[in-house]
């Protein structure tokens, strides 16, 4: 019977260590993820600066007037740049990248939906540590900058955040927002979402 009880014993607890060593190395999965995020984002938004000093110039009128009203796409060290966004407030920085999946979410922020022309411009990013996952310390008020591969910055102030089911897509894209970013909330159920309006561009 004590045997039996004692093989039991240890059994839970081999299973209790496993668990452990299962939760210490996916922490430290997430931190060696986080901070290649911070590494490369930052990288590339600098890489991102660099181009726009050599890209050619072109009237502003002519950039907000143009058929289509579309976002100018770069290449910059193989990744489809739109610019870069900066939050001084939360001290972010990252590159746009123009489209989104699981590969260059890991490298930056990436444009879900439309343009700043069409002041309807959605972007979306994980919640790594050092990138999306600041969003939840942003207020009211705050100023969030978006620079164009034209060089174009345009102004959003903070206006609301708010939590957006994950499925929510239709939510996501109404409301007239002229730029929302989003990430998942922990767990993956929802969207941590921040709604800004436009301000200025120069």
């Amino acid at each position: 019977m004590k045997s039996k009880r004692r093989i039991i014993g240890n059994i839970i607890l081999i299973l209790g260590l496993l668990s452990l060593l299962g939760a210490g190395g996916l922490y430290l999965y997430n931190l060696h993820e986080d901070e290649s995020f911070a590494e490369d984002s930052i990288e590339l938004a600098g890489d991102v600066r660099e181009q726009i000093d050599n890209f050619p110039e072109e009237s502003k009128e002519e950039i907000f007037t143009r058929e289509g009203s579309e976002l100018d796409v770069v290449d910059v060290k193989g990744y489809p740049c739109d610019g870069y966004l900066t939050i001084p407030t939360i001290e972010f920085e990252s590159a746009v990248l123009d489209t989104w999946n699981n590969k260059y979410l890991r490298k930056a922020v990436c444009r879900y939906y439309g343009s700043p022309y069409t002041h309807d411009l959605v972007i979306a990013g994980h919640n790594f540590r050092r990138g999306f996952g600041k969003l939840k310390r942003l207020k009211p008020g705050d100023d969030v900058y978006f620079t164009d591969m034209n060089g174009i910055r345009t102004t959003y102030r903070v206006r609301q955040i708010e939590v957006l089911d994950g499925t929510d897509v239709d939510g996501m894209l109404s409301g007239g927002w002229d730029l929302s970013l989003y990430t998942c909330t922990y767990g993956g159920r929802a969207r941590l979402t921040v709604r800004c309006d436009e301000i200025e561009s120069i």
